[in-house]
């Protein structure tokens, strides 16, 4: 992993903790936790504090998520807000802790000045035995505390004010007094700043979760669900409390009518394609690839179009086994001579490479990711919508692979991410 290390695609977006009393306070979160102490002087953490050395030290990638259920966090500053999240076993926890640092992004500032702030994203399931148990999670809530009781002592003033304030002879009771004065001069005066965290709970929408092999699970509302996961039909027990019906994801004929009834499938849109070049890429990638499977040694960053259309030649009956290369070449025809293009009885694994989420659909990011399964090869995508899948195949490739994908990435995505993300995504331009 140190080419994507070396390239800022991994790891390259986080904060620094080298301070002492920063690196003291995630050392008492990490006994409140269990823990042990790091002996390091100086680590990165993400928005939800997790780090990749102390997970390595640790020898435990999920030591802020262990169950992969109830995620921990770790906030040492508010500057954690703009970090993405790195690990995690839901697709909602780098939403759920955006949603968390805005609407409490006073009072993080007031207690990360004194404090570390710490606490687990909790909801009814401490553990998952079956699809029932994920399922049932609707709502969670951020359960905080820090070590210097901040919360607590904040709360406690709160409550000894308005006795103060109800008691007709609270100005006479000098304990009471003196309290409130104690705990003024640690939290100042809570009736006019924002020290105490007021928005906890989230409900939960639509996701993607690790569990059972990686399932997308769809809200439909009145308490049910549409999930997609990996298996067939079998997978999932037929009568699962809140589980309207279960889609196994390689029955593309019922992913895309699904995603279609709902409306959370664009319409094919070709001026979309025009202007993004999407098929002209994933073309271009899935012959590359292709050729490495070939020669896992080969240099394809520098092949010249000259050199790909050569090996096209003398491959062609090998790229046209799967369907979707040839697909690719007769749309590009079409859309190049501005003709109408029919995909009724097109295969829906090719469809679903052609076509994105409804923008501004609420599930529309979880859609798109899930469409990435569909091209599997295009790493492009996958590094922009799912990183842990990318991640997780970058592993298996050759060295050139590995290569091609990082400096393929360097070229069309890093430079301007937000230009990349609005024409492929959101863009509902005609």
């Amino acid at each position: 992993m140190e080419r994507l290390i070396d390239n800022a695609l991994i790891y390259g977006s986080m904060m620094t903790v080298d301070a002492p009393h920063m690196i003291e306070r995630y050392n008492w979160a990490l006994t409140e936790f269990g823990l042990p102490k790091t002996e390091r002087d100086s680590f990165v953490v993400d928005a939800a504090g997790y780090s990749p050395e102390i997970a390595e030290d640790l020898g435990d990638e999920d030591y802020l998520d262990p169950g992969g259920i109830n995620r921990r966090f770790i906030i040492l500053s508010p500057e954690q807000e703009t970090l993405p999240v790195i690990s995690s076993n839901f697709s909602t926890t780098a939403e759920l802790m955006s949603a968390f640092y805005r609407t409490n992004s006073e009072s993080l500032k007031i207690l990360t000045l004194k404090d570390v702030v710490l606490g687990e994203i909790e909801d009814s399931t401490y553990r998952v035995n079956d699809i029932s148990d994920i399922l049932s999670i609707r709502q969670v809530e951020f359960k905080l505390k820090t070590s210097q009781r901040l919360i607590e002592k904040a709360r406690r003033l709160n409550m000894l004010i308005d006795r103060f304030y109800t008691s007709a002879d609270g100005w006479k009771d000098d304990d009471l007094l003196h309290e409130i004065l104690d705990l003024s001069r640690i939290c100042g005066d809570t009736r006019y700043n924002a020290i105490l965290p007021r928005h906890t709970l989230f409900n939960l929408k639509s996701f993607w979760t690790s569990h059972f092999g990686g399932i997308f699970v769809f809200n439909e509302g009145q308490g049910e669900a549409t999930v997609i996961g990996p298996g067939g039909s079998n997978t999932m027990p037929a009568k699962t409390p809140g589980m309207k019906r279960f889609i196994a994801i390689d029955d593309a004929e019922a992913v895309h009518a699904f995603l279609d009834e709902t409306g959370r499938l664009e319409p094919f849109n070709q001026a979309w394609l025009e202007k993004t070049d999407l098929i002209a890429s994933r073309s271009d990638i899935l012959v590359r690839t292709a050729m490495l499977e070939d020669d896992p040694d080969l240099d394809v960053v520098s092949l010249s179009e000259v050199a790909v259309k050569n090996w096209i030649n003398g491959h062609i009956d090998r790229l046209y086994t799967d369907g979707s290369f040839p697909f690719f070449n007769k749309l590009q025809k079409k859309l190049r001579n501005r003709a109408y293009v029919d995909l009724y009885g097109v295969d829906a694994r090719h469809v679903l490479q052609v076509v994105r989420a409804t923008p501004g659909h609420r599930d529309q990011v979880l859609v798109n990711r899930l469409l990435t399964h569909y091209a599997p090869y295009d790493f492009l995508s996958r590094f922009i919508l799912d990183k842990q899948a990318f991640y997780d195949a970058y592993r298996t490739w050759s060295d050139r692979h590995q290569e091609y994908a990082v400096e393929t990435i360097k070229r069309f995505y890093l430079p301007d991410k937000q230009r990349v993300w609005d024409l492929m995504f959101e863009d509902t331009e005609n």
